[in-house]
């Protein structure tokens, strides 16, 4: 049996989700997805296929760069629905 311990961040949308999955201070994953495409009893796997951006590294790093993305194509943060 094997236990992960992580802290997850999660940011959806108008459609996309975006997660932070911190294991620790130097070790994070980081990724942008399609709300669809998200298996919410997984979020530790992410198909490289549809990932709109995914990033690995140090959590203040990888944190940073998800949060200074641009809107994902076809939404806006100041676009009504």
């Amino acid at each position: 049996m094997t236990c992960v311990n992580a802290v997850m961040f999660r940011r959806v949308w108008r459609g996309t989700n975006e997660t932070v999955l911190a294991y620790s201070e130097a070790e994070a994953l980081a990724y942008r997805v399609r709300q669809e495409d998200v298996d919410p009893a997984d979020p530790f796997v992410v198909d490289p296929d549809h990932a709109l951006w995914q990033r690995g590294g140090e959590f203040l790093d990888v944190a940073g760069q998800l949060l200074g993305l641009p809107p994902a194509p076809g939404h806006s943060a100041f676009g009504t629905d």
